[in-house]
């Protein structure tokens, strides 16, 4: 098995089985459509990702600004588009991390 998952071209592979459907996916134009829009898929999931995580960093880094200048947490969430008890779960992780 772990021969045939290093192979590049299914005519190589031991497996009948995994070397038919190798065949399908690389060998055929329905395969390779199928294959397109899985990577497509995969792309834009990882971006979609990425840009949640980029959004989510962003609104803290704003929110321990903010309450680094001294705005009442009930603003902080209002400014950055989250909840009270997350923002304020933000600042006592930041503020123990300075500790």
């Amino acid at each position: 098995l772990m021969h045939d998952l290093h192979c590049k071209n299914a005519d190589e592979m031991h497996s009948p089985v995994l070397a038919k459907r190798v065949h399908e996916l690389k060998d055929t134009q329905k395969g390779v459509e199928l294959m397109c829009h899985e990577m497509e898929k995969i792309y834009s999931e990882g971006m979609e990702s990425g840009e949640k995580r980029g959004e989510l960093k962003k609104a803290k880094e704003t929110a321990l600004s903010l309450a680094e200048m001294g705005l009442p947490v009930e603003k902080i969430a209002k400014a950055v588009n989250h909840n009270v008890n997350e923002v304020q779960k933000w600042i006592d992780e930041n503020l123990c991390a300075m500790k």
